[in-house]
């Protein structure tokens, strides 16, 4: 499990195996790319993260050691996922609060607490370069 995001670089080296961890980097990278969002088109439109659930058969975690049985409590199928992510278009319950955007599985409205790490602006820049940096990068533009 990610735990500093001082690592989270070398978790995303193209060296790296696909495991757990990779797979926890990456959620994190997408709540932390979402907020840099939010920020972005914030009186434009609404940015909302949504969690399918614990889908077994979409393989995700193939390259770890965890595995979890089809017949888990918390395990969803495929169309249960989709039906979690679809039901945010219609959500007229949107927070107060523009930072609280990660809808659950259940429907429930999580609060910041639980991904206050994604609130960090630092890492929002890093992690989600405006087209102008990636040009820039690549050379595209001078």
């Amino acid at each position: 499990m990610l735990t500093i995001p001082v690592t989270l670089e070398n978790e995303m080296l193209a060296s790296v195996d696909t495991d757990e961890q990779v797979y926890s980097a990456t959620k994190f990278i997408q709540l932390v790319s979402t907020q840099w969002w939010r920020r972005q088109l914030y009186g434009k439109c609404e940015i909302v993260a949504v969690s399918p659930g614990l889908i077994p058969q979409t393989g995700l975690l193939r390259g770890s050691n965890f595995q979890m049985p089809a017949d888990h409590p918390d395990a969803k199928t495929v169309p249960e996922g989709a039906q979690s992510v679809l039901r945010a278009f219609t959500r007229d319950d949107l927070p107060e609060d523009p930072e609280q955007l990660f809808l659950t599985s259940w429907g429930e409205w999580w609060p910041k607490d639980v991904y206050g790490l994604a609130l960090d602006k630092n890492l929002q820049e890093k992690w989600s370069p405006s087209q102008e940096a990636i040009e820039r990068e690549e050379g595209v533009t001078p």
